[in-house]
């Protein structure tokens, strides 16, 4: 990507309270992209394991500032994450301030509270830039469902969204669903609005998984990537892997499972009281080079994520990774998972652990619908034009006109 002309390294900072950097992918390709283009380029975040303690450190040329937070869950727990990782980052933010200038302040959701410091921010000459990962109303919805909670949590999230929208100099967002709501939900204009899509580097993918396909002698391998949260649905793939294992008892089968969160902890556990331990190998948080060998040996991957509101408009990054990996993948009746997998993903009809076990089964045992998926897999990111390529060049495209 070219370098920009410019007579002053402009200086973008960019928030990120959800996930530890650079397990969070999005974020960290973001900040790759524009420290390539020129900028000079921090990023706050959450501590994490797996090389991500440090307070403070420098990597591929992106300065990241990281704080302690103890991820929690429940409405309670929520409160008790935000306020002080609010309060860190803001910490952060002014000792930045004291040491150079912020051109602009790239805050991440969820959550819808880093408008608060945009604020601040443009009240010294920094732009605000409001990047939708999730859309919170739905996510709320998903969460707590229709009690009288879970209304109020639903008008609260769509109150900050709402202020995060017209805060925000420039609004990026994933997909063009997502668009379709700032647009009617958040009356963003074209001019301040760039879809900006979940999408790996293609071709360093493909290099990576050169050569490392699954295996005729080994075992019939399933692959997960991505976040271990507890909405992210990968009890449900632990549960099914323990009924695959009942209804198919000669079936030999892996599942390996990368990546990382707060969930993990529970979910190696009811691996172990579940019997299939040995059957459930996680790997943790891993970058490119580890994840996409590993994962390029599955026969099939798997997005467990369960049918919600929130799911359902929502392009799930590790589905778009693994098409970069060749890999098909099976999947819940998601719309804007199935538009995006097409004809290499296999939808699970029955949304829960048996359903998908029963699915699990069914690609192990019929070696031409597995090549049919695979062969799909292998020409789905070019018959869509989804790249990483191409979605940093709009981002970079937007960042030139909104600051250059």
């Amino acid at each position: 990507m070219p370098a920009r002309r410019k007579s002053r390294q402009r200086h973008i900072v960019i928030l990120d309270e959800n996930l530890p950097v650079p397990l969070d992918r999005r974020v960290w390709l973001e900040a790759q992209a524009l420290v390539e283009a020129g900028y000079d380029v921090t990023v706050i975040s959450p501590k994490g394991r797996d090389g991500m303690a440090a307070r403070r450190e420098t990597r591929d040329r992106v300065r990241i500032l990281r704080y302690p937070q103890r991820a929690a869950s429940g409405l309670s727990g929520y409160l008790i994450e935000y306020a002080p990782s609010m309060l860190f980052t803001a910490a952060w933010l002014l000792w930045l301030r004291s040491h150079r200038r912020v051109d602009a302040l790239h805050g991440c959701n969820p959550p819808d509270l880093f408008f608060l410091l945009g604020l601040g921010g443009r009240a010294v000459g920094a732009r605000y830039v409001y990047d939708q990962h999730d859309a919170n109303p739905e996510l709320s919805a998903a969460k707590w469902g229709d009690r009288r909670v879970g209304r109020l949590l639903r008008w609260l999230t769509e109150k900050l969204e709402e202020a995060s929208y017209r805060t925000a100099d420039l609004v990026i967002v994933p997909n063009d669903t997502y668009a379709r709501i700032a647009r009617e939900r958040g009356k963003v204009p074209e001019d301040r609005l760039v879809v900006v899509r979940n999408a790996p580097p293609a071709d360093h993918f493909r290099t990576l998984a050169e050569g490392h396909g699954p295996q005729s002698d080994s075992p019939f391998r399933f692959g997960y990537l991505g976040v271990m949260g507890s909405q992210d649905g990968v009890e449900i793939l632990v549960e099914a892997a323990a009924i695959l294992r009942q209804i198919e008892p000669d079936l030999q089968f892996v599942v390996d499972l990368v990546g990382d969160g707060e969930a993990r902890p529970r979910l190696e556990r009811l691996a172990a009281e579940l019997g299939i331990a040995d059957r459930l190998v996680f790997h943790g948080y891993q970058q490119a080079e580890r994840f996409v060998p590993l994962l390029a040996a599955s026969h099939v991957c798997v997005c467990p994520d369960p049918p919600t509101p929130f799911n359902n408009v929502s392009t799930m990054t590790k589905v778009v990774e693994y098409l970069a990996m060749g890999r098909p993948a099976l999947m819940f009746d998601l719309a804007e998972t199935k538009r995006v997998l097409g004809p290499a993903g296999l939808v699970v009809e029955e949304p829960s652990a048996e359903g998908l076990a029963l699915t699990m089964a069914r690609v192990a045992g019929n070696r031409p619908l597995l090549d049919e998926l695979t062969v799909a897999a292998g020409n789905r990111l070019r018959d869509l034009d989804y790249s990483w390529e191409s979605s940093g060049r709009r981002l970079i495209e937007a960042y030139s006109r909104l600051i250059d």
